[in-house]
């Protein structure tokens, strides 16, 4: 990506999580977050095929930042801490999203981010296996799973607190299967 676009994309980014800090993820409009940016629709669009996807975009990026902090050989409680510290510190933005579960854009940049860190895991750590499992289809069925009950998780942790990182990362890494945890 050249320099220009990725000043662009940041502006872009900036402006979302900037704008839905404070406006529900619904009310968000394209036109809001150019004139924010200071870009055309036409500029908006060769980024993000909506509002939605702009902010999911956005939250990914700051995910991956979080994650990159840590370095492939953290430890499970580390990875979580830090997506949850992300969510608590994005806790408006988040909660903004949610009718009464996550933007749909959202819901999967999470689960994708949580499922690319579970394959690292597995990668990294090839003695660790699902019980039973006999091939990789079965090792991927065992990621979603743990990715979809992570975000609902977070979804139930943000309605209900959302501020409380050591005590929702221990809550859910006292749900996660023991052969995950190895």
């Amino acid at each position: 990506m050249d320099a220009r676009t990725a000043r662009t994309r940041a502006r872009l980014r900036a402006s979302v999580l900037a704008l839905a800090d404070r406006t529900p993820l619904a009310e968000l409009t394209v036109a809001e977050v150019c004139a924010d940016a200071d870009v055309v629709r036409d500029t908006f669009y060769r980024h993000a095929s909506d509002v939605q996807a702009l902010l999911a975009d956005a939250l990914g990026a700051e995910i991956d930042a979080h994650i990159a902090e840590l370095g492939s050989r953290a430890g499970m409680e580390a990875a979580e801490r830090a997506l949850l510290e992300h969510v608590a510190e994005r806790a408006r933005v988040y909660r903004g999203a949610m009718r009464p579960t996550l933007a749909p854009a959202v819901r999967a940049t999470l689960e994708d981010e949580i499922r690319r860190g579970l394959r690292e895991w597995i990668r990294l750590h090839p003695e660790i296996d699902a019980p039973g499992a006999v091939d990789d289809f079965d090792r991927e069925i065992a990621v979603a799973y743990a990715a979809g009950g992570t975000v609902a998780a977070i979804e139930l942790w943000l309605r209900v607190d959302g501020e409380d990182v050591a005590s929702a990362t221990r809550a859910i890494l006292a749900a996660t299967p023991e052969w995950w945890l190895r």
